[in-house]
């Protein structure tokens, strides 16, 4: 066993805007994050904060340093306000949804209301993984066809 699985985890709360200018759009992600975290009894967190940063981008500074803790094992529960804040890119949603699922890590999606400790959050991860993969094996039996 590591050194960091008896060492206490955190619950990530990470926020993003697009642009600089959006700075009450991130005012008001961590506003409704910390509500959250109170609603919920969660006083133990660390946030994450992206500003001015395209989620189109796989890679960004608060983001990177939120999933190298993920990967070290010192957070148990990432929450973001909603997907969108975390990626525009459902592969890349799906990717880290892959990697929080392999190291037994909740995610929550505030205004989706998903959190995939419950049993509606496991099915509707589920139902967007099958359509991902519909879609990858749609793309290369189209590819397949397009070359012949």
């Amino acid at each position: 066993m590591s050194s960091n699985s008896s060492a206490k985890k955190v619950t990530a709360l990470y926020a993003r805007t697009s642009t600089s200018m959006q700075a009450s759009g991130l005012d008001a992600q961590i506003r409704a994050l910390r509500r959250y975290c109170s609603q919920t009894n969660i006083t133990d967190y660390v946030i994450y904060e992206d500003d001015g940063i395209s989620g189109a981008k796989a890679s960004r500074p608060a983001l990177d340093r939120m999933m190298k803790d993920v990967e070290d094992g010192k957070i148990d529960k990432v929450v973001v306000y909603s997907f969108s804040r975390y990626a525009r890119s459902t592969t890349h949603l799906l990717k880290a949804l892959e990697i929080f699922k392999s190291l037994d890590v909740a995610f929550v999606s505030i205004t989706e209301n998903i959190d995939t400790n419950t049993p509606l959050g496991v099915a509707v991860f589920s139902i967007i993984s099958a359509i991902s993969h519909y879609a990858k094996l749609n793309i290369m039996q189209s590819s397949c066809t397009l070359s012949q």
